[in-house]
């Protein structure tokens, strides 16, 4: 059982988190350094945030389905395609060292790092969605690649489905956030599975972690952040760098 100031520290963790992700991505990077900083091995730190994700993600997608933002059946078919690349992606990382892992999870953090600092403000809202036809079975073909990448290591995800979605299919930045809700839940679940197979889940930890970041990204989802975007930014980055480089020469 964990003290209080643990439990404290998944909590606010997991808030912050839940709040980061839901409103733009990214927030899963300060996650993994915190478990693993607590005392767990790399993997069991990845399985235990999935448990968490999941929670975010059933939040997040209700959260926006209580606005009305809900592109279906677009969003369905893009997460279950997700689904199969996450199944494969989990499968992937199972197989590598844990040393290995958190050297890629340290790289991973530094990029996510400055994509967060220099994220474009390009907004694609006012040009018609390309979500049907060949643009819908392209797609399912991007997020196949996004969910192996989300299956293999998860954090960061949030920036590729953004980018994909505004970018290629031409969706506010809201629709982006509420479709990006889904893919999460639907590609965490078959992850999660696998690693409660491997025995890598602390499922303590995910609990305490879960109710953080369903907090967050329930209240992320219905109400507009009044906090200026490039404090956030710039705080999300700073901290990321900082675990980053505490994470590579204590690993």
């Amino acid at each position: 059982m964990y003290d209080f100031w643990t439990i404290l520290i998944l909590l606010f963790t997991g808030l912050i988190v839940g709040f980061v992700n839901t409103l733009a991505g990214g927030g899963s990077t300060l996650m993994y350094p915190v478990l693993i900083f607590l005392g767990m091995p790399i993997h069991t730190a990845i399985g235990t945030s999935r448990v968490s994700f999941l929670a975010q993600g059933i939040f997040s997608v209700a959260g926006f389905k209580s606005k009305g933002v809900f592109l279906f059946p677009f969003n369905l078919y893009v997460a279950l395609s997700s689904l199969f690349g996450g199944l494969l992606g989990a499968w992937i990382s199972l197989q590598v060292s844990g040393e290995k892992m958190t050297k890629i999870l340290v790289i991973v953090m530094v990029i996510i790092a400055f994509l967060i600092l220099f994220q474009s403000k390009i907004k694609y809202s006012d040009m018609e969605k390309r979500i049907k036809g060949k643009y819908l079975w392209i797609s399912m073909i991007i997020f196949f690649f996004i969910g192996l990448y989300g299956g293999f290591i998860q954090a960061g995800t949030g920036f590729l489905v953004i980018i994909a979605l505004m970018l290629y299919n031409r969706l506010s930045i809201t629709e982006a956030n509420s479709i990006k809700g889904l893919v999460v839940l639907i590609f965490t679940i078959p992850a999660l599975i696998l690693y409660i197979k491997a025995n890598h889940v602390n499922w303590t930890a995910g609990f305490i972690l879960a109710i953080g970041t369903s907090l967050g990204a329930w209240l992320t989802s219905r109400w507009s952040v009044s906090i200026p975007e490039k404090y956030v930014r710039g705080f999300l980055t700073f901290m990321i760098l900082f675990l980053a480089i505490k994470l590579w020469f204590t690993s």
